[in-house]
């Protein structure tokens, strides 16, 4: 969201538009001015100048610089960075006044020309003043050639390429654990019927139908894998407790609406049914020490 005081910079200057912010070229100099989310306590309005590649000699001088007028120019606080300088107002009790962003903009024109950094109307990526535009970039003002642009969004399109591609490996392994999960329910479920008791001890024994699943189908090696399997056990041990009872009451001649009425309402089934999944959740806990603690990532995420 675009606060009305930026709005209102970047209509008054000609600029372009990010989601909560705007930019563009002032004498020359290359600015972005947003604002904090509006949930944010306190507000900020952020202000950055692209300066390029600077000197350690010119770092030290614009440090002391902004350290000495600082008061004057009313900011909270800055930071240098590689190739920009970043700026924070705090707006605790009043918003910063347009006339203290414009104050910063003509201070901070003429400190970089003092010192010899060079306007920032070309490429930003290579310095060419050819061919180029302007882009939002990660919510971000930047200027670009058509080069740069295409080798960037090129460089992006392979980032999201493989964050989704990495996001389908965990969803197979999330699959491949459900699918091995659902046999060991089934299993669990027919030790009840045919053995006639509650079979909790095969809550431990779902963790590594679920571990097996997951590398059956060959799910991604990383740091969510162990919670993949832990959540997917939790879930098949409390449906393998409430199809069992089910099963069980059904099996004693109630039908499947009766025996799903009984299990939410009969204060005996439910207490049969909480003293398994406690029982379930004690017998599983070693087993998810086993997945949480012990069992080791092949690769990061």
């Amino acid at each position: 969201m675009i606060f009305p005081k930026a709005k209102k910079i970047g209509r008054d200057l000609g600029w372009h538009k990010t989601d909560d912010g705007v930019f563009g070229l002032y004498k020359g100099y290359f600015f972005n001015v947003s604002d904090a989310s509006v949930i944010s306590s306190p507000q900020y309005k952020f202000v950055s100048v692209t300066t390029g590649n600077i000197t350690e000699e010119q770092r030290l001088q614009i440090n002391t610089e902004l350290v000495k007028n600082k008061r004057k120019l009313k900011f909270t606080s800055f930071e240098i960075r590689d190739t920009e300088i970043y700026f924070r107002f705090a707006e605790t009790f009043i918003y910063t006044k347009l006339k203290t962003v414009y104050s910063l903009f003509d201070f901070l024109v003429d400190l970089l020309r003092k010192l010899n950094i060079p306007e920032q109307n070309k490429c930003h990526s290579c310095g060419t003043n050819q061919k180029i535009n302007y882009y939002n970039l990660n919510d971000n003002g930047i200027i670009l050639c058509d080069t740069c642009f295409h080798q960037t969004d090129n460089q992006f399109y392979e980032i999201e390429k493989e964050r989704v591609s990495k996001e389908k490996d965990y969803l197979t392994g999330f699959i491949g654990a459900v699918i091995f999960s659902l046999s060991g329910i089934i299993l669990w479920v027919l030790c009840a019927v045919y053995f006639g008791r509650i079979a909790s001890a095969m809550s431990f024994i779902l963790a590594f139908f679920a571990f097996i699943g997951y590398n059956f189908l060959k799910g991604r090696e990383g740091s969510l894998k162990k919670y993949v399997i832990f959540l997917t056990n939790i879930v098949s041990i409390i449906i393998a407790n409430i199809m069992t009872v089910i099963v069980l009451l059904v099996k004693q001649g109630s039908t499947m609406k009766q025996a799903i009425i009984e299990l939410q309402t009969n204060e005996a089934v439910k207490e049969v049914f909480y003293a398994n999944m406690v029982l379930s959740f004690i017998l599983a806990l070693a087993a998810w020490i086993w997945i949480l603690f012990i069992m080791k990532d092949n690769n990061s995420p």
